[in-house]
């Protein structure tokens, strides 16, 4: 009506079969309104939209705690690839006309931008304690070491389980090896991997600072308390809330390791609200101001001893510091380099990409390169390869893992 009165007020004329048609009216209907000053009826939330078959599901994830409208509508593009999925804005407005509602984050504290030019400073934090289950039930409790490129926003997201020195060590190397560069400068505030307190002082762990020196970059800490000198990668655990609508909808680590990279991939392809441009975009620009890797056998010398396994045999075993470990079965045959960390972690390496992470103390076969062992082999037949891997384990446990 209020569209009919200002039509009024200039004293034209409406064409009716047009606002008929915007307001799912008939054009007669629209002009007996007209001619009678009666009120016109808004019809358009009555049609059907194309959110409406995932309405139930889009209500369970709203219930979820920490999850935001944005981390549902990623969820809804990447598990229903293929739907014509309308955009973000036509969601927000689907929801707000169903009455579907997140739970609110609060307002943030505001505080003055802060910019550095290209290659200068990387800030990273951990994103840490997540707990999520999977579709089978079972309890995944981990880590993600968040990094992101100052000048162009580029993000970097790695899936930890634990957080310790060899953890942030690791996930450095990694992101140097991501970003084909190192920035001056790393930000981050006081961790518990990087300082410890003893005697009522604080105290640097060495051993990182010291990889950070091989590997040609400073580490700054911000002040205690004062998340907005880090606010850049503070901003990107809105990206990594979107983790949280992926509860009970995903089958084991390996797929929750995917789901991270999906994220990363995503945010960076998406426009910063402040460049205006996406972080991809920028970084090709900002890439070619990082300082030169380098060597990176010898970065993987300064995170711990290296050992080289020129082939991967059938049993997908390798050895090293009298432990045999596990790796993935696409390994078979093709040469793996070993890092034996100092606190007794061992990482694999394939090509330069880390394929197998085993914590301190353990040995043998990781319970998903056993299955993965298992898949496809005649004798087994089409039984439960959960259970059989799991039994076969338990046996290799009981004689004491010396494989």
């Amino acid at each position: 009506m209020g569209e009919l009165n200002t039509y009024r007020q200039l004293g034209v004329k409406p064409n009716f079969t047009q606002i008929g048609r915007k307001y799912g009216l008939n054009r007669h209907t629209v002009a007996k309104y007209w001619n009678s000053g009666e009120e016109v009826e808004d019809r358009r939330r009555d049609k059907p939209s194309r959110f409406d078959e995932f309405r139930e599901e889009i209500e369970r994830k709203a219930e979820l705690p920490g999850v935001t409208k944005k981390a549902i509508h990623e969820f809804l593009l990447d598990r229903h690839e293929g739907s014509n999925i309308p955009g973000y804005n036509a969601f927000t407005q689907y929801c707000r006309t169903r009455g579907i509602e997140c739970a609110s984050a609060g307002e943030p504290e505001a505080h003055p931008r802060f910019e550095t030019p290209p290659g200068r400073q990387l800030q990273f934090d951990w994103k840490e304690s997540l707990r999520m289950a999977d579709r089978n039930g079972e309890v995944f409790e981990f880590n993600v070491f968040a990094a992101t490129l100052c000048w162009s926003r580029r993000h970097v997201f790695i899936y930890s389980r634990t957080k310790g020195a060899d953890d942030l060590v690791r996930c450095m190397y990694l992101t140097i090896a991501r970003l084909g560069g190192v920035p001056a400068e790393w930000l981050t505030d006081n961790m518990s991997a990087l300082v410890v307190i003893q005697g009522g002082k604080r105290h640097r762990v060495a051993r990182v600072f010291e990889f950070a020196e091989d590997a040609g970059f400073e580490i700054k800490m911000c002040k205690v308390r004062s998340p907005q000198t880090k606010g850049k990668v503070e901003s990107s655990n809105r990206f990594l809330s979107r983790l949280m609508a992926y509860q009970g909808d995903f089958e084991g680590e390996e797929e929750l390791v995917g789901i991270i990279a999906r994220i990363e991939e995503r945010c960076n392809a998406e426009t910063n609200e402040t460049t205006g441009m996406p972080p991809s975009a920028l970084f090709m620009d900002e890439k070619e101001a990082l300082r030169p890797v380098g060597n990176m056998r010898m970065l993987q010398e300064a995170m711990g001893d290296v050992v080289d396994v020129p082939k991967v045999d059938p049993t997908m075993l390798v050895s090293a510091h009298g432990r045999k470990v596990s790796v993935p079965r696409r390994c078979i045959g093709r040469p793996v380099r070993l890092v034996c960390m100092p606190e007794g972690g061992i990482d694999c390496y394939m090509s330069g990409k880390l394929v197998a992470s085993h914590g301190p103390g353990q040995r043998g076969y990781s319970p998903e390169h056993y299955r993965e062992a298992m898949e496809g082999k005649r004798w087994f037949g089409d039984g439960d390869i959960e259970a059989a891997a799991a039994a076969n384990l338990e046996l290799l446990s009981a004689i004491g893992g010396r494989l």
